[in-house]
């Protein structure tokens, strides 16, 4: 087959058309062939296979239709409802009985893609403004951009600390360095998670702000300190598995990159392939290896050591799981605090565009938890939406400060006032996710369970 030939088959269309058309022929298939009695039920009992392809057929179909901008409101509103039917799927389908680590993953990467979805449908309304002239990159293409905000170093900044053609030792280094840390933090979540399932203790059914409440009223203890030793661990699980994931995200990234971009430095075969095929367009080769430079080299960690936080939102905003914080401020903070911002003070505004950006993260823990567990508790809401409350509070009572204009001894106190906030709602993070114990899919690989 020529390279002519080869050019027209893996472009970026056909690498999801043809997927598209093998998972839709697959499920009318099987909806031609299935007895009348599968579908008296809703949702119906599906094979895995289907469900998959079900869920599957959406999201293609998204990806597909988002090649060109979005000009028409008619393209706008097919899009959201794809979104929507996207998002609904592993809901729908979460009492059938499917394996648990289908069921988990799917909803997983419902919650992520389809919030990826709305905030790509929310950018790129070039029917609203059709004098925009900025570079137009598909839903595909921005599923590697997840940080906007992401440098260490601005990029346009001439500071020699920012990396901005890596050689081949400070690639090597950081893979030397990028395995070391994965390790260590390896070890500490085995011997972290062996505790975790060694000293269980009992989660009680009651929602813990109703237990709370009933602290208040009746003076009945809503947690013991043994419980609350215990979330801790798994606290402490959740976030070295998730910094893990990252750290071998950036080592895969990186060693990508240094097979396939760094080589190509003298020698472009690797680029005029990738540009040939169609797969990337000169501007888009160019945008991915900066990308990859910047993500390896010069962004922030998804975690940026969240335990010294000394303040809500030093905490919320710049430490903890930064891989979100983009999506929660431009789909929850931003169309609050604008909406509002009309005919209220913008200081008011803005402090319930912070409950917006929390609120809109509670539903996303919220359909995790409904779509994994199949329980609803209302247990996130509360958790983010008093940890709004308590931001906004916070700010009304220590106003905003400089860190360099904080001492040790204020900051310590700070420290210690926001861990004693921290362990008191900690209850309502971790119990919905334990609750179900079969379901939650957090191993440990000397662990028998």
């Amino acid at each position: 087959m020529s390279l002519e030939s080869q050019s027209r088959i893996f472009t970026k269309s056909n690498l999801v058309y043809i997927p598209l058309s093998i998972t839709t022929a697959h499920t009318l298939n099987f909806i031609i062939n299935s007895p009348l009695s599968t579908w008296q039920q809703f949702p119906p009992k599906l094979p895995d296979s289907i469900y998959l392809s079900i869920w599957f057929i959406p999201l293609l179909l998204f990806i597909s239709l988002t090649f060109e901008p979005i000009r028409t409101r008619k393209r706008f509103y097919t899009l959201l409802s794809l979104a929507l039917i996207y998002l609904s799927i592993p809901i729908s389908f979460r009492k059938g009985n499917y394996p648990i680590k289908l069921q988990n993953d799917l909803v997983g990467r419902s919650a992520v893609f389809g919030m990826k979805m709305l905030l790509f449908l929310k950018l790129n309304r070039s029917y609203n403004n059709p004098k925009n002239q900025k570079e137009f990159k598909s839903y595909l293409w921005s599923l590697f951009n997840w940080r906007f905000d992401s440098y260490i170093i601005s990029p346009k900044s001439d500071d020699p600390l920012i990396i901005k053609s890596p050689t081949t030792s400070q690639i090597n280094g950081k893979l030397i360095s990028r395995f070391i840390i994965a390790f260590v933090k390896w070890l500490i979540y085995e011997l972290i998670s062996f505790f975790s399932h060694k000293y269980v203790v009992e989660i009680p059914e009651k929602a813990y702000q109703v237990r709370l409440i009933e602290f208040i009223t009746k003076g009945i203890p809503a947690i013991t300190m043994s419980s609350i030793s215990h979330y801790l661990n798994i606290t402490l699980s959740i976030y070295l598995l998730l910094s893990l994931l990252y750290d071998v995200f950036t080592i895969t990234n990186t060693i990508f990159f240094r097979l396939f971009f760094h080589s190509t430095s003298e020698n472009n075969n690797h680029k005029s392939i990738l540009i040939k095929s169609g797969f990337l367009t000169p501007s888009e080769y160019v945008s991915l290896k900066e990308w990859m430079i910047t993500f390896v080299f010069n962004t922030k960690h998804l975690f940026n050591e969240p335990w010294i936080a000394s303040s809500p939102r030093d905490f919320w905003s710049t430490r903890w799981q930064l891989m979100f914080s983009e999506i929660f401020k431009e789909l929850g903070y931003l169309p609050v605090r604008n909406f509002l911002s009309s005919f209220v003070p913008r200081k008011f505004a803005n402090m319930m565009g912070v409950l917006g950006a929390l609120c809109f993260s509670s539903l996303f823990h919220e359909y995790l938890i409904i779509g994994q567990f199949n329980i609803w508790t209302g247990e996130h809401f509360f958790f983010f939406m008093i940890h709004g409350v308590i931001m906004i509070l916070w700010e009304a009572v220590f106003g905003y400060e400089k860190k360099n204009e904080i001492t040790k001894c204020k900051r310590f106190l700070k420290w210690v006032l926001l861990l004693i906030i921290n362990l008191i709602f900690i209850p309502a993070f971790i119990e919905p996710m334990i609750r179900k114990r079969e379901n939650f899919l957090l191993r440990s690989y000397f662990s028998s369970q």
